[in-house]
């Protein structure tokens, strides 16, 4: 009767030894599955294609953008938007050297989101080290090929330099704007040094401070690369507009 016990009690430890086998083995053969199918989405990538965009077509979403900041924007999930470019970086296809101006939101008036555009802002906007460092990076780095200048209307930095305001640092920048208010005296004063009394005037200063601005990058031979092209442009502060290569202010 012992024997026959005993030897009950070892098929029964021998059964749960082999149906304990058989379940690590499956087990192991689903984590397998599942290594390998993260595997292959890892060589896929989650992260979506990168659209290989050049200066004109760069130009052209900028100006599509501007026209939906006007009318209707597009829906956008943020959140995702964060969550993607957190995970597959960023991947600008455009830079815009801007004013500071709290009414000039550049991601806002071209309709972009998150990683879209690289934005320089100084007062202005004008150029120094830093503003060419950081162009530098966007232009040999990320391959950017597209540069907008953009100034504003009722600028007043503008403002500021054609009454040529004092102040401890601000000196140092309104002093760059002095070249644009000189070329609009010029041009549109008869030589008599524009004064801040005319609004047309100092739009026309924004004008030409930015098209300065961008004949100041095309100068700098560490930017000037295949394929990178530099635009102006003004914006308009009532209407949302802006107007690409403008010679003179709109009516």
């Amino acid at each position: 009767m012992k024997n026959n016990s005993l030897r009950a009690l070892v098929i029964i430890i021998a059964l749960t030894l082999a149906l304990s086998s058989l379940g690590v083995s499956g087990l192991q053969r689903q984590a397998g599955a599942e290594v390998k199918a993260a595997q292959a989405k890892g060589t896929q990538g989650p992260c979506p294609s990168v659209e290989e965009v050049n200066a004109d077509s760069a130009l052209e979403k900028l100006k599509t953008g501007n026209l939906r900041w006007r009318s209707k924007m597009e829906e956008r999930d943020w959140g995702e938007e964060r969550k993607e470019t957190a995970e597959c970086g960023q991947h600008p296809f455009a830079v815009v050297i801007a004013c500071m101006d709290s009414r000039v939101p550049s991601e806002m008036m071209f309709d972009r989101g998150i990683g879209e555009i690289f934005v320089i802002r100084v007062g202005g906007p004008v150029l120094n080290t830093d503003e060419l460092a950081s162009l530098e990076y966007a232009l040999v780095k990320k391959h950017v090929k597209l540069v907008l200048v953009l100034g504003h209307t009722d600028c007043g930095a503008v403002r500021g330099a054609v009454d040529e305001e004092k102040g401890t640092f601000l000196p140092v920048l309104l002093d760059k704007l002095e070249p644009a208010i000189t070329y609009v005296s010029d041009k549109y004063n008869g030589g008599v040094r524009i004064t801040s009394a005319n609004q047309k005037n100092l739009d026309r200063a924004s004008i030409a401070n930015a098209r300065l601005v961008h004949s100041q990058i095309l100068e700098k031979r560490a930017l000037r690369l295949p394929g990178v092209k530099v635009n102006w442009g003004l914006y308009y502060l009532a209407s949302g507009e802006v107007a690409f290569g403008p010679q003179d202010v709109q009516p």
